[in-house]
């Protein structure tokens, strides 16, 4: 079994004068095609709902002004991954001391435990829903949740593995931690 992604094709009719913006644009960015653009500017758009719906300002700042600034997150355009709404059908928020990540609805596993199991058994997203008992769409929906929110699962895993290590287990135990 293969693990493509699945994907649509959607058309849109744009001006001459949103074709010349977008392909000025997407040589700035050394973006390869349109539809590249097109993907970073509704990768981008999505975000600035999620910000918003979240109650944060996305505002404007001189770079010498950012040092001013305690806290801030900043956009990367041409290193932009796609963003996603917090509106899960499969995956739900849980309340933990210090992780963040979302849960398998029904289920007492992280989406960076899931992972970590596709992983060490080489499992792919129809095995693991069989052999977990779990929708493929709820899989498939932690492999999106997981792509865009990589950084924070990979950060809490070393958190764990940390955590093992100080309450004394072997370095094994860290090593399977690390891995999910």
């Amino acid at each position: 079994m293969t693990n493509e992604k699945k994907k649509q094709r959607i058309q849109l009719d744009l001006g001459t004068e949103q074709v010349v913006l977008m392909d000025t644009l997407g040589q700035q960015l050394a973006l390869r095609s349109r539809a590249d653009l097109l993907q970073q500017a509704f990768s981008l758009f999505l975000w600035a709902v999620d910000e918003t719906l979240a109650g944060h300002r996305i505002i404007s700042v001189d770079l010498g002004q950012i040092q001013e600034i305690a806290h801030y997150k900043e956009v990367n355009i041409p290193a932009l991954q796609p963003f996603i709404f917090h509106n899960y059908q499969y995956l739900i928020d849980r309340p933990h001391p210090w992780k963040k990540q979302l849960f398998l609805k029904g289920r007492n596993m992280s989406v960076g435990q899931l992972i970590s199991t596709m992983a060490a058994n080489s499992l792919s997203p129809e095995a693991t829903a069989e052999d977990l008992e779990l929708p493929l769409e709820q899989v498939q929906e932690a492999l999106v949740y997981y792509q865009t929110h990589k950084t924070l699962i990979d950060l809490e895993a070393r958190e764990e593995a940390a955590r093992l290590l100080d309450k004394g287990y072997d370095q094994n135990a860290s090593s399977q931690a690390l891995s999910g």
